[in-house]
């Protein structure tokens, strides 16, 4: 399982245009008759890599139809990933409350897989869709963030702990709390060397030189 979980980071922690090349996955699926629990999981990932390219209703019936497909066929792989991606693009697409109610979903299952690996993710996405919902009310979102970092780091994800770290930053800056957001954020760069360089740790390495200054 450990070594579908580092694939799933590389895959989860992307955006759509990172993706794996979808329609060719699809392809070799179909080609070669390959089990279907895979045949839904290249559905889904056609339905994600759509998401600047077609309307949203169309885009979000695919990643539907993708993770219902490998539910029928009894495939837990991936499931609280794929849950929480499209709780993300339901919230982009304004579903702020059915996106809520999958990430509780996802959460749930966790208990029925070895899949806790994306599990600070959850808690993360979950805190920015409460915000998103509601920023005048940031009280929930502060608290599910604060659990994505603690989760992080009690499983030496330190990716994600950035992740979660940047966005609690961010909900601090907002509301001029700036000492809690560089408490919250400067431990977080510091473990990553400084010559490792990618967009979270630059956007993070960016707000901490704004607050400095």
């Amino acid at each position: 399982m450990r070594s579908y979980s580092r694939r799933g980071w590389r895959l989860f922690g992307a955006t759509p245009k990172q993706s794996p090349p979808t329609a060719a996955l699809a392809n070799i699926v179909s080609r070669y008759d390959l089990r279907a629990d895979w045949a839904g999981l290249a559905g889904f990932l056609q339905g994600w890599a759509k998401s600047c390219d077609c309307a949203e209703e169309s885009r979000l019936a695919e990643m539907r139809k993708g993770i219902e497909t490998t539910r029928e066929q009894g495939n837990i792989l991936f499931s609280p990933g794929l849950g929480a991606t499209l709780a993300e693009a339901e919230a982009i697409a304004g579903e702020n409350d059915a996106a809520l109610r999958r990430l509780d979903d996802a959460l749930a299952g966790l208990g029925h897989t070895e899949e806790r690996w994306y599990e600070a993710e959850i808690h993360r996405i979950r805190g920015e869709i409460l915000l998103r919902r509601d920023p005048a009310d940031n009280a929930a979102a502060e608290q599910s963030l604060q659990v994505a970092i603690a989760i992080a780091q009690s499983q030496r994800a330190r990716s994600f702990e950035l992740r979660a770290a940047l966005s609690l930053a961010k909900l601090y800056r907002a509301a001029n709390r700036d000492a809690d957001a560089h408490a919250v954020l400067a431990p977080a760069v510091e473990s990553f060397p400084p010559t490792q360089q990618f967009s979270e740790l630059i956007e993070a390495q960016a707000l901490l030189a704004a607050m400095s200054s």
